[in-house]
């Protein structure tokens, strides 16, 4: 077991900054669930399986410090909690915890950029970068990333989208097929925009609506995205990419 900076709870024992331990009680569990309104609850059935994802933890307790609590129940030696609170005393499981009540069984990857996007904002939707279905999308998190795509020597089309855009939701399962078809080929990314960190990149390429899909060209930007809206239809506008019709 580890120490950090602020409290990683473990029933049975409580592990502070300093050493101090004692042990925790139903009451204190439901205590502890009150005072934080957002508890992600690793439940194992012993201290050995749960070291993997407690090296995780100690990954993502400073990201989230202030924001969330991450809590280790070992229901060997808390089984009367365990049992009280119905896990599963004989697997790992993740549950999260929102103002004092169950919230979701974690559903993400075990890995600490997915556990600490899910700390920052349980409620929200899965990044798109985490669905499996969007391997072949090339994601593009910040600047630095699309200058680096624009350097490599295929044809680069860009997804400029905001998570909250329902348009934006339609079209990632769509594209993301399409980016698996022409692998090799070209290359499909998809860039959150909506982020105060890419808002540069926003003026840079004057997004103003969303989706805003951008054709580049050894490294140069060429066209706007003018096709249509299924798997074909953007593969068939990659084999001859054209500037959007002008309006008469």
């Amino acid at each position: 077991m580890f120490r950090i900076r602020t409290l990683i709870f473990v029933v049975s024992v409580i592990y502070f900054t300093y050493g101090y331990e004692s042990p925790i009680e139903e009451k204190d569990f439901k205590k502890l669930l009150k005072q934080n309104k957002n508890v992600l609850v690793l439940c194992s059935p012993n201290d050995q399986s749960a070291k993997p994802i407690l090296q995780v933890f100690k990954q993502v307790e400073p990201e989230i410090k202030g924001r969330g609590l991450l809590v280790h129940i070992n229901c060997d030696k808390g089984k009367k909690l365990c049992k009280k609170f119905k896990f599963d005393t004989n697997t790992l499981e993740l549950r999260h915890f929102q103002d004092g009540d169950f919230h979701k069984v974690y559903d993400r990857a075990l890995t600490a950029k997915s556990m600490i996007n899910f700390m920052l904002d349980p409620s929200g939707e899965m990044p798109w970068d985490e669905e499996e279905l969007a391997q072949n999308v090339l994601h593009l998190n910040q600047a630095k990333d699309l200058e680096q795509a624009l350097k490599k020597p295929l044809p680069l089309l860009v997804m400029f989208y905001a998570p909250w855009c329902g348009h934006c939701k339609r079209l990632k399962p769509i594209y993301a097929e399409a980016a698996t078809d022409v692998r090799g080929k070209y290359i499909l990314a998809g860039m959150n925009v909506d982020k105060v960190e890419n808002y540069r990149i926003r003026r840079q390429f004057n997004i103003t609506g969303f989706p805003t899909i951008i054709y580049f060209e050894k490294g140069e930007e060429k066209f706007h995205y003018s096709g249509g809206h299924t798997k074909d239809d953007i593969i068939n506008w990659l084999k001859n990419p054209q500037p959007p019709k002008e309006q008469t």
